[in-house]
């Protein structure tokens, strides 16, 4: 069986090209010398849905959603931007396995959101990305595995010897075992822009939601060490991600002397 992988798709979706596609359109609108703005949005987004029925066989479906809001502040010369975002995040991931006579085989399921903070010149030029960069606000990777022996409905001794041979005297239905979650929770993680140049700027959250779902099948003894020819197995999985309400804050503020540092954690 193979080992479950947990790539970080959604690392590489942010781009130069992506910002620049964005249209200039604000959200919410501040007058252009304001200290302080905001913006927030309430109707869920970028839902992000992985859905595998029952599959007999090696099967992986990726899905993800990207969108922004933002808020527009004037930075004078010599001042940085504090940003904080907020976000309640829906996560469902949802696997299950069916089979009978030995079959085995796992359904995993990953949901996940993501945030990047951008502050784009108006008047245009190079946009910078504010650090620390891309944050993971949730994520979560279920895994199940199972190897089913089946529901025994009945038996008959065929072959009068007095034993019952379970494989070939008894109907055996499938057995079945499921694992469902399903959260939702608020998430907040603050941002900072230093040393930026004078003038007037988008600052945009762009989120993106991922959903994964994925079924391994074992159809032979080098995957599994329970494998058994006779077994019959299939696998579901489905995996979701949702933004819920959000809140995007900006604050213009003059940092201290040597204040804004790039450090690394600092082990006693």
């Amino acid at each position: 069986m193979s080992k479950l992988i947990q790539p970080n798709y959604l690392t590489g979706l942010i781009s130069c090209a992506l910002v620049s596609a964005f249209a200039s359109t604000a959200v919410l609108a501040v007058t252009p010398s304001a200290k302080f703005a905001a913006t927030w949005t309430e109707k869920p987004a970028l839902a992000a849905l992985a859905v595998i029925a029952d599959s007999t066989v090696d099967k992986v479906v990726v899905d993800s959603k990207t969108g922004y809001t933002l808020a527009t502040i004037k930075v004078p010369q010599d001042k940085e931007l504090l940003v904080g975002v907020s976000a309640e995040i829906g996560l469902v991931t949802d696997t299950s396995v069916k089979g009978k006579n030995g079959g085995t085989a796992t359904a995993s399921a990953d949901a996940e959101a993501y945030v990047t903070i951008f502050a784009v010149p108006k008047a245009g030029g190079t946009h910078a990305i504010a650090a620390p960069g891309q944050i993971i606000l949730t994520k979560r990777v279920q895994a199940l595995t199972g190897t089913l022996g089946g529901v025994i409905q009945s038996c008959t001794d065929a072959n009068a010897d007095g034993t019952t041979d379970i494989a070939t005297e008894c109907l055996v239905t499938d057995e079945q075992i499921k694992l469902l979650q399903g959260t939702t929770a608020a998430h907040h993680f603050n941002f900072v822009l230093p040393n930026l140049s004078q003038g007037d700027y988008d600052i945009k959250a762009i989120f993106t939601t991922g959903a994964r779902a994925e079924v391994d099948i074992c159809t032979s003894a080098a995957e599994c060490s329970l494998f058994d020819a006779q077994g019959t197995v299939s696998a579901s999985s489905t995996a979701g991600a949702v933004v819920n309400k959000t809140m995007l804050t900006v604050q213009q503020v003059r940092a201290a002397k040597g204040g804004v540092i790039d450090a690394e954690i600092i082990e006693p």
